[in-house]
């Protein structure tokens, strides 16, 4: 057995952002920090309260609230050019994955220069580490203040290309249970379902090993128990504390053993009908895992207290099912969970009547994560299982 592991991210978990942003911005002995974050958290005053306690506490901070729910290279231009003017030495992601993506990708830019879509499409190398970046995520769903990538949308093809390199990890993640108790049911539930999708496809992924697997296990022993209360009783501390941490620990798990089809998937539906990526996580998750399920019994799971276990056994034990059950039962059971969420199983039901399914289909079959999932997949795969979801 031979594998890797690393992850630099300094991880402060539970203390309150005002508390704990401070002393990280202390310890990197910076003074010009730029916050990045969205409209809609602005709207709520938590931008400008975060903004108000930095500058008590010496720092002098400009904003930047334009990231969209599907970050573009023009949004990552216009955190740029921000950055720039005041010569940040730090950047602060306050936000959903949206937010601290376009947070790691301006940090590429000032530390390296050069365009965007050099690093995307060109494959430009990052040779050194990018501007610090703290992400404060203000949602249990991405994980991405514990990966190493970063997922830009292009304008003009609509397509999503992840950069990656360990360059691209955040300095540190401040994790305050309390920031999301503001996140309406709805997005609790698509961020959460993204908690999920991260964890088993990361457990069920070619490039697993014994740490991801524990930790992915627990991702999901925690979101499949404790995401029902959070999306119905927003504000329940301890629901939300279990959902932020297992968000933290399937962004570790993912970061080190990929994704696979349901992401996939979801890239080129949520890029051609501009939905939330969580929701299409949602979409795909029964169809994704069912046409995985078949391979799973052949695999041991190699998580921590599992041992003796195949993948599959193990998997159901953390979604608190017996493995005597069979594979339609399992998504029919998966599927009941998501509508108790209050989450779409169709497009239609997003008014979205006439997909173009074949040429998603397509762009689905050359993302770079699918070699990754454990029963390989061509364009026809990827299409018999979009049509499950019109």
């Amino acid at each position: 057995m031979e594998f890797s592991f690393y992850s630099p991210v300094k991880l402060v978990f539970g203390q309150p952002v005002a508390t704990a942003l401070p002393a990280v911005l202390t310890e990197l002995q910076v003074e010009r920090v730029l916050v990045l974050s969205d409209a809609g958290l602005a709207a709520i005053g938590l931008v400008d309260q975060l903004a108000a306690q930095l500058r008590t506490g010496g720092w002098q901070v400009a904003v930047f609230t334009e990231v969209q729910s599907n970050p573009t290279v023009r949004d990552v231009e216009g955190a740029l050019a921000l950055a720039k003017e005041i010569q940040a030495q730090a950047l602060v992601a306050l936000g959903g994955g949206s937010v601290i993506d376009v947070g790691k990708a301006t940090g590429l830019l000032m530390t390296h220069g050069g365009r965007y879509a050099e690093y995307q499409w060109g494959d430009r190398p990052i040779t050194q580490p990018i501007l610090p970046l703290i992400a404060v995520p203000t949602t249990a769903g991405t994980g991405s203040e514990m990966t190493k990538v970063t997922v830009i949308e292009d304008e003009e093809t609509h397509f999503k290309r992840g950069v990656l390199s360990p360059h691209l990890f955040a300095h540190a993640a401040v994790l305050d249970p309390a920031l999301t108790l503001s996140l309406p049911p709805h997005l609790t539930a698509a961020t959460g379902v993204d908690v999920v999708g991260h964890a088993i496809e990361a457990y069920v992924g070619r490039r697993a090993n014994p740490i991801t697997d524990a930790l992915a296990l627990e991702a999901v022993r925690r979101a499949w128990q404790h995401l029902p209360r959070a999306t119905q009783r927003g504000d329940d501390l301890a629901a939300r504390q279990e959902m932020m941490l297992a968000s933290t620990l399937a962004g570790l798990a993912f970061d080190q053993s990929g994704l696979g089809i349901i992401h996939s998937l979801a890239g080129p539906v949520a890029g051609r009908y501009g939905l939330h990526h969580g929701l299409c996580i949602g979409l795909l998750l029964p169809h994704g895992l069912a046409y995985n399920l078949p391979v799973l019994p052949d695999a041991p799971a190699q998580g921590a207290g599992e041992t003796g276990l195949d993948k599959r056994t193990a998997l159901l034990q953390a979604l608190g099912m017996p493995a005597s059950l069979s594979d339609e039962e399992v998504i029919v059971r998966i599927q009941v969970w998501l509508q108790d969420l209050g989450l779409p199983s169709t497009l239609r039901q997003l008014e979205i009547t006439d997909p173009d399914l074949p040429s998603m289909a397509e762009e689905a079959s050359r993302m770079t994560l699918l070699p990754n999932n454990p029963r390989p997949a061509t364009a026809d795969d990827c299409l018999r299982l979009l049509e499950g979801i019109v």
